[in-house]
């Protein structure tokens, strides 16, 4: 029976080897690289070889656990442990030779996102997490450091990350962005896995996305947790099915769940 140090680090390890298969595509790829999925989405080889050698390496270590990935079918699994792959969070970025992606990585046990990693393999940075364990961040091959969300507890003090504007897809929720966007320090679309990495190293004070997938985020559930984070939908629930989710340290997270449901109760009264 594996430890949950032993899946973390193991978690650790592939999750760097899918990342230095990105960057081998990484500002060099061709128009024959890269197409677009049956959602527009955009998808290259990379991506496709990235979550290959993660499959691989995981059902060579651990046959009877499940997988779920972006890129391919689920793989049914026995053990009550599911693996769950983003290969390249922010396609677009890799896409446009922007360093701001990621390899995402979260180990689920009964349901229950029990380890995460977060690799930005062309800016050589680390995040990662198990329950119980801590959070920890690397850069450049240095020791990891214990990682810690932001103590700013206060919205108008505060930098509200996103992907991207155009995620808010809904007059609502673009009218919910210019609120936060006026009531926050600053807002800034440092993108993508990115975001939870800052997130949990105190760069950025809270996150709000709203449009995810489960290999979006499962990943940074674990990560914001032991960072001293939490995270919800924008009704305050915690659900695996949520599409859209917020973060940041308890007393900020508190404030900007406020101001969201003040705002979308306005808005359909």
């Amino acid at each position: 029976m594996s430890t949950l140090n032993e899946r973390l680090a193991f978690a650790v390890e592939i999750a760097k080897e899918a990342g230095d298969i990105t960057l081998q595509y990484f500002g060099r790829l061709d128009a024959n690289q890269r197409d677009a999925k049956g959602d527009g989405t955009p998808v290259t080889v990379a991506d496709r070889a990235s979550e290959t050698h993660l499959r691989e390496r995981i059902s060579e270590k651990y046959p009877d656990d499940a997988i779920k990935g972006e890129e391919f079918d689920d793989k049914p699994g026995t053990s009550g442990y599911e693996w769950v792959i983003d290969p390249i969070d922010g396609t677009i970025s890799f896409i446009q030779g922007v360093p701001l992606y990621g390899t995402m990585l979260a180990c689920l046990n009964q349901g229950h996102p029990e380890l995460g990693v977060i690799r930005m393999p062309a800016l050589h940075e680390v995040a990662y997490a198990a329950e119980g364990l801590g959070c920890f961040y690397a850069r450049d091959g240095h020791d990891p450091i214990p990682a810690r969300v932001s103590d700013v507890d206060r919205l108008d003090q505060s930098i509200i990350n996103t992907t991207s504007l155009s995620y808010f897809t809904t007059p609502e929720l673009r009218s919910l962005y210019e609120s936060l966007d006026q009531q926050c320090k600053y807002s800034r679309g440092w993108s993508d896995a990115y975001a939870w990495v800052l997130l949990a190293t105190g760069r950025v004070d809270s996150v709000i996305e709203p449009d995810l997938k489960l290999w979006d985020f499962a990943a940074a559930l674990p990560i914001v947790r032991e960072s001293g984070g939490i995270w919800s939908n924008l009704e305050g629930d915690q659900h695996l099915d949520s599409t859209q989710l917020i973060a940041a340290n308890p007393a900020l997270h508190q404030c900007l769940l406020e101001a969201v449901q003040f705002h979308m109760s306005s808005s359909t009264s």
